[in-house]
């Protein structure tokens, strides 16, 4: 494409089109998973894992007892790295790119780095708002009609088929899940999948996750009645809400965000937030500590120059044009 220059008054004014594209060419949705949308994992009580990675963020409302990497999937200089709202204690890992921040006593040891950031005291997340909001985004969501077919094989196998390009929803029992030995969504490339599943106890072991069509970053579960979560020998594809579940995690990983109210276990978290299009919360849901969102898109920071050009290019093409008439 080639850019076309115009001159105002024998002067060069800033390409009109390159402008534009720095300007408008970006937008960011709003936050899908409330306070916990940034974190690899988001845990409302506490956490305790040792000799495993978290690859993003960590926050717990709890103490966080933690062995091993966090944060190594980072960019640099990514803020609050950890957040511990009661106790932190880390041993033999590392905090990279970012800080560690704590409410109330921290235990950390010599052989913890923390290359990039610092440690200190403080309570930058109001957990109880956050679990107020979680909670009731569950909920909310295993309300919703659902829109794709499900297939649930007498062999074991789950099949999940979307259509068209926009949110396709399904509901699952608890225990199908359990007993399932093999998991397949299908969907357009820019649809996103909820996937409802009911019960108070639920597991996922030694099975394996097919997704076809669309991305694992588009996919969440979404365990609304889940009290005691488990999962095992296993590689979850896609992101897990269960904000009142204590979830047992061992020999896996989820590729995605983990949203629950306990955390223990080995497995690993890889940072592949979920960045698929969910309904926002209707007002009905929300409390005096939660309240809903003015806008449904703002944009962003890398806009405002773009912005800031235009109007200087305006600026100058009405300051040339008022100077010209004045002449006449």
């Amino acid at each position: 494409m080639k850019l076309k220059t115009y001159y105002i008054c024998g002067r060069v004014a800033v390409p009109i089109i390159v402008t534009l594209i720095l300007g408008f060419s970006a937008k960011a949705n709003a936050v899908e998973l409330g306070a916990a949308s940034d974190y690899n994992v988001f845990v409302l009580g506490d956490i305790s894992q040792k000799y495993t990675d978290i690859e993003g963020k960590l926050a717990a409302g709890g103490n966080v007892n933690f062995v091993g990497g966090l944060g190594s999937r980072l960019s640099n200089n990514s803020g609050n790295v950890v957040v511990a709202g009661q106790n932190l204690t880390l041993s033999n890992g590392q905090v990279y790119h970012g800080n560690a921040v704590y409410g109330a006593t921290a235990n950390v040891s010599n052989n913890v780095g923390f290359p990039q950031g610092t440690l200190s005291k403080a309570n930058p997340i109001d957990f109880k708002a956050a679990g107020e909001e979680l909670r009731s985004l569950s909920q909310y969501f295993a309300t919703l009609t659902p829109t794709g077919k499900t297939t649930v094989q007498s062999w074991g196998a789950i099949n999940l088929s979307g259509s068209g390009t926009a949110l396709n929803v399904f509901n699952l029992a608890g225990s199908d899940v359990s007993k399932t030995n093999y998991f397949e969504i299908k969907g357009d490339p820019n649809s996103t999948i909820l996937v409802n599943i009911s019960g108070k106890d639920v597991s996922l072991q030694n099975f394996g996750f097919n997704i076809l069509g669309t991305d694992k970053q588009k996919v969440i579960y979404n365990f609304y009645e889940a009290t005691n979560l488990t999962a095992s020998g296993i590689g979850i594809q896609g992101s897990i809400l269960a904000p009142l579940a204590n979830f047992n995690f061992n020999n896996g990983q989820v590729n995605g965000n983990v949203v629950v109210a306990s955390l223990t276990g080995n497995g690993e978290s890889h940072n592949y937030l979920f960045n698929g299009d969910l309904p926002s919360l209707p007002t009905k849901y929300y409390t005096n500590n939660t309240k809903p969102p003015t806008q449904t898109q703002v944009p962003e920071p890398a806009n405002v120059p773009g912005l800031g050009l235009i109007a200087v290019v305006f600026g100058v093409f009405r300051h040339k044009r008022k100077s010209l008439t004045s002449l006449k």
